[in-house]
């Protein structure tokens, strides 16, 4: 069977583009014929670098050339007609990219619902106001909300982003977490420890990365701080360098950007605690790979991280960040960090790439017993 797999814009190379590269790879595993939609050709040596794998060589790739910015209005519309386009080419397709249900989607992994309580009232008229930026989406949210089918699969990255879906589209979907990469296990966990707390995100605007100032300002002198990720806004990163030079904390927090996955999981296994930054987060990849690497989990008390981390590790304000993370160095263990490691195993990629691949032959024997 040819199974389709849309994601345009796949050279990101965040966790979105990992689980893509997952499933793409589960479907060639199990012998199907796999079609990938994208708006570049996929670049081998950056997906290795950056996730320690490789797309399946029998992978057949659907390149569309755009210039349109991902994720803005017009690449909105774009999305649409190429992913209508695109379910000529294939007997089944699966949208990994639009947070959106479209009518003639077969299967749609949401990472979080493009509609949702933050723009949008649950009943019509919907908009919570009248901005060019929430009004103009308008037509396919009642597109979504008119034209889903018995025939359409919904899944899911949390239960967090599954009550969401409910609550916005009134539809039910299945919840499978997102897979960390195998190699992270690899790491001693017993290696030598420094005084470290490790943050792993994009630079980009949504991920409350400034928060890492006031956190380490108020940290003992002793504890210091990593952010690693890609440079998604060359601007934010450029202001959140100069704020820290600014505020005296160059020797309290340092920046890596565009880490290789080895460089990454060698500052991972010198860490005591992992820190994450962005409150309502829908599920958080990273939160898994420090935890993987023995590092203790701090996270913000919102969103789908709440479903897997302890509720000890949670924190409300940077104050209390700060007291859990002062707290997860000084009583960081090898105890602990088996601990932390047993809990992370549950998202192991070929547990995640066994429970998608059942979810596709639901699916399919769903849709050969509605004939």
């Amino acid at each position: 069977m040819n199974i389709g797999v849309f994601y345009p814009a796949l050279n990101v190379y965040g966790g979105a583009e990992y689980v893509t590269v997952i499933m793409a790879n589960a479907l060639a595993k199990a012998g199907h014929e796999v079609t990938l939609f994208s708006n570049d050709p996929v670049n081998q040596a950056e997906i290795n670098k950056y996730f320690s794998t490789k797309l399946s060589s029998s992978t057949k790739v659907i390149v569309k050339t755009t210039k349109i910015k991902p994720r803005s209005l017009l690449d909105f519309y774009q999305t649409i007609l190429k992913s209508y386009a695109f379910k000529n080419e294939v007997d089944t397709w699966i949208d990994c990219y639009s947070n959106r249900m479209f009518p003639w989607t077969n299967i749609s992994y949401i990472h979080f619902p493009f509609f949702n309580h933050v723009c949008y009232n649950s009943s019509f008229p919907y908009l919570k106001n009248k901005r060019i930026s929430t009004t103009a989406f308008l037509p396919n949210l009642l597109l979504e909300k008119s034209f889903f089918n018995k025939n359409q699969m919904l899944i899911a990255n949390s239960y967090y982003t599954a009550d969401e879906i409910k609550l916005f589209l009134n539809k039910s979907s299945f919840v499978i977490y997102p897979p960390v990469p195998a190699d992270v296990f690899e790491g001693n966990v017993e290696a030598k420890r420094e005084n470290l707390v490790v943050t792993i995100s994009r630079f980009s605007n949504n991920k409350g990365l400034e928060k890492i100032v006031n956190i380490a300002a108020l940290a003992p002198e002793n504890v210091k701080f990593a952010v690693i990720g890609r440079i998604h806004n060359q601007a934010i990163y450029n202001d959140l360098k100069n704020t820290i030079k600014k505020q005296g904390l160059s020797n309290k927090i340092a920046l890596y950007p565009d880490l290789s996955k080895s460089q990454l999981k060698l500052i991972l296994h010198k860490a005591k605690v992992y820190l994450h930054l962005m409150e309502g987060e829908h599920f958080g990849i990273s939160i898994v790979e420090g935890m993987a690497a023995g590092c203790t989990p701090v996270v913000h008390n919102s969103g789908g991280q709440r479903e897997f981390v302890p509720k000890d590790n949670l924190y409300n304000d940077d104050v209390e960040a700060v007291e859990k993370v002062s707290f997860g160095v000084k009583e960081w263990c090898l105890r602990k960090a088996m601990e932390n490691r047993e809990m992370a195993e549950m998202f192991r990629e070929e547990k995640f790439a066994e429970q998608f691949m059942k979810m596709v032959d639901v699916y399919h024997y769903n849709k050969i017993g509605s004939n």
